[in-house]
């Protein structure tokens, strides 16, 4: 009995001297960053009396030379909701390859802006991923705007004799 307490508290001493570097001991290196963007810019404008939507300033996502781009997406966060969604994904293929000139990309605008609730205050964030990253990274993230209040209107059919 005495030396199965005396075995566990030799590998239990083995396991904390091994598990934790010392000061000593070298501390474990984070990844650097292999993906950067210019600034993401957006803001809220109404386009109909009773529709809000949400328009992104051009951006340009560049990759460090050797890697390729995995993905990009822009996220839009509604104040108090605590949910982002994706509003824009970005994934090379075939069809949409990496830039061969160069390792920025500079996505072509949509042909039309995102919706949005009238009223309500959002933020949008740039996350991107590279070969050389092992996880996502927030490339930007807007300031807090908020759309303009939208003017509801209730529309009766009417019939005239």
């Amino acid at each position: 009995m005495l030396l199965k307490r005396i075995l566990i508290l030799a590998l239990l001493g083995a396991f904390l001297a091994t598990s934790f570097p010392g000061p000593g001991q070298p501390q474990p290196a984070s990844a650097e960053v292999t993906i950067y963007a210019s600034s993401v810019q957006a803001g809220c404008y109404r386009a109909k009396p009773d529709q809000c939507k949400i328009h992104v300033e051009p951006f340009t996502v560049t990759v460090v030379s050797g890697q390729k781009l995995v993905y990009f997406q822009l996220l839009a966060a509604r104040t108090g909701a605590g949910v982002s969604r994706v509003i824009y994904d970005f994934r090379p293929d075939l069809s949409n390859p990496v830039p061969i000139s160069g390792n920025t990309f500079t996505p072509s605008r949509v042909a039309k802006d995102f919706a949005a609730l009238c009223g309500e205050s959002y933020t949008i964030s740039l996350q991107g991923q590279d070969t050389g990253d092992p996880v996502p990274y927030n490339l930007g993230t807007t300031a807090e705007f908020t759309c303009p209040q939208g003017e509801y209107r209730m529309y009766m059919p009417s019939v005239t004799r």
